[in-house]
């Protein structure tokens, strides 16, 4: 059961799409159940035809109040922002209402209204043919919450994944939340990590953190699709260009780096061959200090693409830039894209915490080393060095080792695999 399913994008649903994809593989055969008209930051349609042959996927109704929850914010239709991008702007009257009723009335998520959809398709497949399994993936976590009560009414074994933190998610600092619901959140991921037969984790800072509570924790990084990055298009590229593909958020605003941009590009040659190009959604904050800081001919921002589209991107690029997200736990964040950026081969501009799981993948990988977040010196520096190379061969260039093959989609599914076994010894 995943609420993230194509149409849909995003690591989410890549994640189950390639383990879809390849559990066949281990002579295990899957059905989906996932939402109809769902609620997703952004959409790739192209997706829909990466959806396996035969797959079975049931989609059902839904309740959800975005419509009304962006409406008495002042906004049309019923998007969400990603990763709750709306919480640090200075709302009015209105939003800070939306935002309370959604922080402490749907809990754990705003997402609970579909449960009961799921639940009753589950029934009727659970009649039908009888799984071996059931398996969770959340965000949004309501969804592990049809799992519990489907093992409880049938006592067949459950894996939750858990893709993202649950109360410890670093967006929950904005939401103005009761200690009451506090409490009732707390008390729900307790019902999951107690109840359910396996616990799966995307990083090993997220198993250690929930170690003490459970021990039936097993880490499985996302990964990449080696057929992904087969017939590429290889982009010509007059300029050298450094590349991020996907939403860049609020706490992704990397001050230093856009400072260290704006610095270089007082050199003429490199303002005239110079491109930081950013194809996704870009939050307004982001798009403010660029603005204070004139960087608008040395920047290009390019709307949301095909996932395939975007890994021709990344294959052209001379650099790839890898914020990891600013918050109090992000030493356990490990991006979705870190894994198709080490595929590509190419030099990668990493800023975040030096002692985080994504810097021990990098290293562990033979990439370039990460940088704090206030290292202008540093920042500006790797830039620098891989400007003048571009200048000197005018070729994309090539960094790291082959470890980078320890994260293939199928590698990871065999690890899926492993887990449904344990639990149905």
């Amino acid at each position: 059961m995943t609420y993230y399913w194509p149409p849909g994008s995003g690591p989410g649903v890549q994640r189950w799409l390639k383990f879809s994809k390849y559990l066949p593989h281990f002579n295990v055969q899957s059905t989906v159940i996932t939402v109809k008209n769902g609620s997703y930051p952004s959409v790739d349609q192209t997706l829909l035809k990466d959806i396996p042959i035969g797959l079975a996927v049931h989609r059902t109704k839904t309740i959800e109040p975005f419509a009304l929850y962006n409406a008495l914010r002042g906004k049309k239709g019923r998007s969400v922002e990603v990763g709750m991008g709306n919480l640090k702007d200075n709302p009015s009257t209105l939003s800070k209402l939306a935002n309370y009723v959604r922080a402490n009335f749907f809990i754990p998520d705003a997402r609970k209204g579909w449960n009961s959809f799921a639940y009753k398709k589950a029934q009727e497949i659970i009649n039908a043919e009888k799984p071996d399994c059931i398996i969770t993936t959340g965000p949004p976590h309501s969804t592990h919450l049809i799992g519990e009560r489907l093992k409880r009414e049938t006592g067949i074994p459950w894996i939750a994944d858990m893709r993202d933190p649950w109360t410890t998610i670093y967006y929950n600092a904005f939401l103005n939340r009761t200690e009451k619901s506090k409490k009732r959140d707390k008390a729900l991921e307790d019902l999951v990590l107690s109840s359910a037969s396996a616990i799966v984790v995307a990083s090993p800072a997220m198993k250690d953190k929930l170690s003490n509570r459970s021990e039936k924790i097993t880490f499985i990084p996302n990964g990449y699709d080696e057929e992904d990055f087969d017939a590429l298009n290889i982009i010509p590229r007059e300029k050298f260009i450094l590349a991020y593909t996907g939403n860049l958020k609020s706490n992704q605003n990397c001050k230093a780096l856009w400072q260290a941009i704006k610095e270089l590009a007082e050199d003429e040659q490199f303002k005239n061959n110079f491109s930081l190009e950013v194809t996704g959604n870009v939050d307004q904050g982001i798009l403010a200090s660029w603005k204070e800081l004139g960087m608008e001919k040395v920047i290009k921002v390019q709307p949301f693409v095909p996932h395939k589209e975007s890994i021709n991107i990344m294959h052209s690029s001379h650099m790839l830039l890898l914020p990891v997200p600013q918050s109090e736990n992000n030493k356990g964040i490990i991006t979705g894209k870190i894994f198709e950026y080490l595929a590509s081969r190419r030099p990668i501009l990493s800023i975040g915490p030096k002692d985080g799981n994504a810097a021990e993948i990098l290293s562990f990988c033979g990439k370039e080393g990460m940088l704090d977040y206030s290292d202008k010196k540093g920042i500006k520096q790797m830039i620098s060095d891989a400007f003048v190379s571009y200048l000197s061969n005018k070729e994309l260039a090539n960094t790291g080792n082959e470890n980078y093959k320890n994260y293939s989609r199928l590698g990871c599914t065999e690890q899926l695999n492993d887990v449904i076994n344990q639990i149905n010894k």
